[in-house]
Protein backbone atom coordinates (compact mmCIF):
# COMPACT_ATOMS: atom_id res chain seq x y z
CA UNK A 1 0.00 0.00 0.00
CA UNK A 2 2.44 2.66 0.80
CA UNK A 3 5.00 1.76 -1.84
CA UNK A 4 1.69 1.94 -4.30
CA UNK A 5 0.70 5.50 -2.88
CA UNK A 6 4.52 6.60 -3.23
CA UNK A 7 4.82 5.64 -6.49
CA UNK A 8 1.45 7.52 -7.77
CA UNK A 9 2.89 10.79 -5.61
CA UNK A 10 6.33 10.40 -7.48
CA UNK A 11 4.36 9.62 -10.67
CA UNK A 12 1.97 12.16 -10.81
CA UNK A 13 4.77 15.41 -9.96
CA UNK A 14 7.24 14.07 -12.69
CA UNK A 15 4.46 13.63 -15.04
CA UNK A 16 2.32 17.03 -13.98
CA UNK A 17 5.46 19.13 -12.70
CA UNK A 18 6.41 20.78 -16.23
CA UNK A 19 2.67 22.18 -16.06
CA UNK A 20 2.36 24.73 -13.08
CA UNK A 21 4.27 27.59 -15.03
CA UNK A 22 1.36 26.81 -17.47
CA UNK A 23 -0.83 26.89 -14.86
CA UNK A 24 0.40 29.90 -13.46
CA UNK A 25 -0.52 31.71 -16.39
CA UNK A 26 -3.84 30.57 -16.88
CA UNK A 27 -4.98 31.64 -13.50
CA UNK A 28 -3.67 34.95 -13.91
CA UNK A 29 -4.22 35.92 -17.14
CA UNK A 30 -6.24 38.56 -16.79
CA UNK A 31 -8.68 38.04 -19.70
CA UNK A 32 -9.09 34.48 -17.40
CA UNK A 33 -9.95 36.73 -14.36
CA UNK A 34 -13.13 35.25 -11.84
CA UNK A 35 -12.87 31.86 -14.10
CA UNK A 36 -10.84 29.61 -11.63
CA UNK A 37 -12.98 27.34 -11.19
CA UNK A 38 -13.93 26.67 -15.31
CA UNK A 39 -9.95 26.62 -15.58
CA UNK A 40 -10.03 24.32 -12.72
CA UNK A 41 -12.61 21.32 -13.98
CA UNK A 42 -11.12 21.88 -17.45
CA UNK A 43 -7.94 20.78 -16.10
CA UNK A 44 -9.48 17.70 -14.35
CA UNK A 45 -11.35 16.72 -17.59
CA UNK A 46 -7.83 16.77 -19.69
CA UNK A 47 -6.04 14.31 -16.88
CA UNK A 48 -8.79 11.85 -16.34
CA UNK A 49 -9.19 11.66 -20.26
CA UNK A 50 -5.18 11.18 -20.13
CA UNK A 51 -5.48 8.81 -17.39
CA UNK A 52 -8.58 6.78 -19.46
CA UNK A 53 -6.01 6.54 -21.85
CA UNK A 54 -3.17 5.07 -20.09
CA UNK A 55 -6.08 2.04 -18.60
CA UNK A 56 -7.28 1.22 -22.41
CA UNK A 57 -3.42 0.81 -23.35
CA UNK A 58 -2.62 -1.24 -20.09
CA UNK A 59 -5.57 -3.60 -20.61
CA UNK A 60 -3.95 -4.10 -24.30
CA UNK A 61 -0.55 -4.72 -22.43
CA UNK A 62 -2.50 -7.08 -20.09
CA UNK A 63 -3.60 -9.40 -23.02
CA UNK A 64 -0.17 -10.55 -23.93
CA UNK A 65 0.30 -14.17 -22.50
CA UNK A 66 3.84 -13.93 -20.63
CA UNK A 67 4.19 -11.15 -17.80
CA UNK A 68 7.80 -10.61 -18.68
CA UNK A 69 7.13 -9.35 -22.69
CA UNK A 70 4.57 -7.13 -20.67
CA UNK A 71 7.61 -5.50 -18.96
CA UNK A 72 9.16 -4.94 -22.06
CA UNK A 73 6.68 -1.54 -22.42
CA UNK A 74 9.02 -0.49 -19.61
CA UNK A 75 11.67 0.60 -21.50
CA UNK A 76 9.37 3.79 -22.92
CA UNK A 77 9.83 5.25 -19.83
CA UNK A 78 13.03 4.16 -19.37
CA UNK A 79 14.22 5.71 -22.67
CA UNK A 80 12.04 8.82 -21.97
CA UNK A 81 14.08 9.18 -18.63
CA UNK A 82 17.50 8.77 -20.19
CA UNK A 83 16.49 10.82 -22.94
CA UNK A 84 15.35 13.95 -20.46
CA UNK A 85 18.61 13.70 -18.32
CA UNK A 86 20.92 13.37 -21.26
CA UNK A 87 19.17 16.46 -23.50
CA UNK A 88 16.00 17.81 -21.58
CA UNK A 89 12.36 18.20 -22.78
CA UNK A 90 11.83 18.97 -26.40
CA UNK A 91 8.11 19.89 -25.77
CA UNK A 92 7.08 23.36 -26.96
CA UNK A 93 4.79 24.63 -24.06
CA UNK A 94 4.23 27.95 -26.01
CA UNK A 95 3.22 26.57 -29.21
CA UNK A 96 1.08 24.17 -27.20
CA UNK A 97 -0.54 27.01 -25.79
CA UNK A 98 -0.86 28.83 -28.93
CA UNK A 99 -2.44 25.81 -31.12
CA UNK A 100 -5.06 25.73 -28.17
CA UNK A 101 -6.01 29.38 -28.88
CA UNK A 102 -7.24 28.49 -32.06
CA UNK A 103 -10.16 27.12 -29.99
CA UNK A 104 -12.33 30.47 -28.49
CA UNK A 105 -14.08 28.38 -25.14
CA UNK A 106 -11.73 28.42 -22.53
CA UNK A 107 -13.20 25.39 -21.29
CA UNK A 108 -12.34 23.30 -24.90
CA UNK A 109 -8.33 26.07 -24.59
CA UNK A 110 -7.35 24.55 -21.20
CA UNK A 111 -8.23 20.69 -22.04
CA UNK A 112 -6.58 21.07 -25.10
CA UNK A 113 -3.24 22.43 -23.46
CA UNK A 114 -3.69 19.62 -20.56
CA UNK A 115 -3.40 16.96 -23.67
CA UNK A 116 -1.22 18.69 -25.52
CA UNK A 117 1.68 18.76 -22.41
CA UNK A 118 0.62 15.28 -21.09
CA UNK A 119 0.16 13.01 -24.20
CA UNK A 120 3.69 11.92 -23.75
CA UNK A 121 2.62 10.82 -20.09
CA UNK A 122 0.33 8.39 -21.64
CA UNK A 123 3.54 6.02 -22.34
CA UNK A 124 4.50 6.48 -18.66
CA UNK A 125 0.77 5.65 -17.45
CA UNK A 126 0.69 2.04 -19.69
CA UNK A 127 3.11 0.30 -18.76
CA UNK A 128 3.13 1.24 -14.92
CA UNK A 129 -0.54 0.45 -14.65
CA UNK A 130 -0.23 -3.02 -16.20
CA UNK A 131 2.15 -4.32 -13.38
CA UNK A 132 -0.78 -3.43 -10.99
CA UNK A 133 -4.19 -5.25 -9.41
CA UNK A 134 -7.13 -3.46 -9.76
CA UNK A 135 -7.85 -1.80 -6.54
CA UNK A 136 -3.76 -1.27 -6.55
CA UNK A 137 -4.58 0.79 -10.15
CA UNK A 138 -7.83 2.05 -8.25
CA UNK A 139 -5.95 3.77 -5.39
CA UNK A 140 -3.23 5.12 -7.91
CA UNK A 141 -5.72 7.06 -10.10
CA UNK A 142 -7.77 8.33 -7.06
CA UNK A 143 -3.86 9.24 -6.11
CA UNK A 144 -3.75 11.18 -9.33
CA UNK A 145 -7.14 12.81 -8.85
CA UNK A 146 -6.36 14.32 -5.40
CA UNK A 147 -2.87 15.57 -6.07
CA UNK A 148 -4.46 17.05 -9.89
CA UNK A 149 -6.76 19.01 -7.18
CA UNK A 150 -3.56 19.80 -4.94
CA UNK A 151 -1.68 21.15 -8.05
CA UNK A 152 -4.48 23.60 -9.25
CA UNK A 153 -4.67 24.85 -5.55
CA UNK A 154 -1.20 25.80 -5.03
CA UNK A 155 -0.94 27.03 -9.12
CA UNK A 156 -3.31 29.38 -8.18
CA UNK A 157 -2.51 30.42 -4.95
CA UNK A 158 1.35 30.50 -5.65
CA UNK A 159 0.73 31.78 -8.84
CA UNK A 160 2.33 35.23 -8.31
CA UNK A 161 5.31 33.81 -6.97
CA UNK A 162 8.63 33.85 -9.85
CA UNK A 163 11.27 32.88 -7.91
CA UNK A 164 8.83 29.65 -7.12
CA UNK A 165 8.43 28.89 -11.48
CA UNK A 166 12.24 29.42 -12.12
CA UNK A 167 13.34 26.81 -9.33
CA UNK A 168 10.74 24.70 -11.34
CA UNK A 169 12.16 25.43 -14.34
CA UNK A 170 15.96 25.36 -13.20
CA UNK A 171 15.49 21.56 -11.49
CA UNK A 172 12.40 19.58 -13.13
CA UNK A 173 14.33 18.06 -15.90
CA UNK A 174 16.25 16.28 -13.55
CA UNK A 175 13.58 15.22 -11.20
CA UNK A 176 11.48 14.12 -14.42
CA UNK A 177 14.16 11.86 -16.12
CA UNK A 178 15.14 10.49 -12.85
CA UNK A 179 11.06 9.10 -12.39
CA UNK A 180 10.81 8.09 -15.47
CA UNK A 181 13.70 5.97 -15.07
CA UNK A 182 13.11 4.63 -12.71
CA UNK A 183 9.56 3.83 -12.97
CA UNK A 184 10.98 2.13 -16.10
CA UNK A 185 13.52 -0.04 -14.16
CA UNK A 186 10.21 -0.78 -11.86
CA UNK A 187 8.24 -1.99 -14.34
CA UNK A 188 10.74 -4.38 -16.36
CA UNK A 189 11.56 -5.55 -12.87
CA UNK A 190 8.22 -6.09 -11.62
CA UNK A 191 7.34 -8.00 -14.31
CA UNK A 192 10.77 -10.07 -14.17
CA UNK A 193 11.67 -8.54 -17.63
CA UNK A 194 15.34 -8.03 -15.82
CA UNK A 195 15.73 -11.51 -15.06
CA UNK A 196 14.73 -12.68 -18.38
CA UNK A 197 16.80 -10.44 -20.16
CA UNK A 198 19.97 -12.02 -17.75
CA UNK A 199 18.91 -15.26 -18.36
CA UNK A 200 19.17 -15.10 -22.06
CA UNK A 201 22.55 -13.29 -21.80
Amino acid sequence: MIKILFTAILTYIATSIDEIPVLFMLYTRTSNKRKAKIITLSYYIGTILLISLGVVGALGLNQIPQKWMVGISGLIPLFMGIKILATGEDEDEEKTIKRSENFHVLAVQVIAITIGLGVDDVGVYMPLFSTLTWSENFLMIIVFLISTGALCYLSYKLAEIEKLKVFIEKYERFLVGAVFTCIGIFVMYNCGTIEKIIELL
